[in-house]
């Protein structure tokens, strides 16, 4: 009986999934800067979540001087961790690869893809909080809702002219955020899946006036309290 016992436990501690290391996807680099003010390096490992915002930067010309038109900069691309309706991860994207759909792409292949294909850093931001079994329901939900609808293209442009709704007095009148829209931005449909599931606070972060610049770090909105500072993700 006792060799039974020992022979399970060792099977479920070894082999089930459960395992942590199992969930392991490559790891991050981090820095910290000191009292002193000096930066350190630590690298983790990075096991990934609902709820993760990952950043990309593929260096594009055109869409970096256009952004800049928009007061914004790099990264030029992001996407949020959900998991799909198999219980696996994928990373829910507007117009991935400067392609006009919406797409779910399985996680473990799209961070090296892109990294292979356009030689760009990949940045991830943690999520710290679990979402409940009703908010994971909701996102996987929502997420294969928005699969396959289209990128903005039209809404985007106007981000580098005159009649974009971001401005520190349009903002006031026209910031909001849609859960429902027939195409959408990269951060838009971000800021919106976050919404849904009480990651981003709809009162602060307007998903209509939002840039991948303003959820990488915690410059203009302090999201410190749902997730971790910036890593860059890297294979291994």
């Amino acid at each position: 009986m006792r060799l039974t016992i020992l022979l399970a436990f060792s099977f479920a501690l070894f082999i089930l999934p459960g395992d942590a290391s199992a969930n392991e996807f490559g790891s991050l680099k981090l820095e910290r800067k000191t009292k002193d003010g000096k930066v350190e390096h630590e690298t983790v490992a990075y096991t990934p979540r609902e709820g993760d915002l990952i950043f990309y930067d593929d260096r594009n010309v055109f869409w970096t001087v256009l952004f800049a038109y928009a007061g914004t900069g790099a990264p030029l691309h992001m996407g949020m961790v959900v998991k799909k309706t198999d219980g696996s991860l994928a990373v829910l994207e507007a117009g991935p690869d400067d392609t006009i759909w919406v797409r779910l792409l399985d996680l473990e292949k799209r961070l090296p893809q892109f990294q292979r294909d356009f030689d760009g850093p990949v940045t991830i931001r943690r999520c710290k909080k679990a979402l409940t079994a009703e908010q994971s329901k909701a996102l996987t939900q929502f997420a294969h809702a928005q699969d396959g609808k289209r990128y903005a293209i039209g809404r985007l442009l106007l981000q580098g002219t005159a009649f974009r709704s971001r401005g520190p007095i349009r903002e006031l009148f026209l910031g909001k955020t849609y859960l429902d829209r027939d195409s959408w931005i990269c951060s838009e449909l971000a800021v919106a899946a976050g919404t849904l599931v009480n990651l981003f606070d709809p009162k602060s972060v307007h998903a209509n006036v939002s840039y991948p610049r303003d959820l990488v770090d915690n410059a203009r909105h302090d999201l410190s309290a749902t997730w971790h500072d910036a890593g860059r993700w890297q294979t291994k």
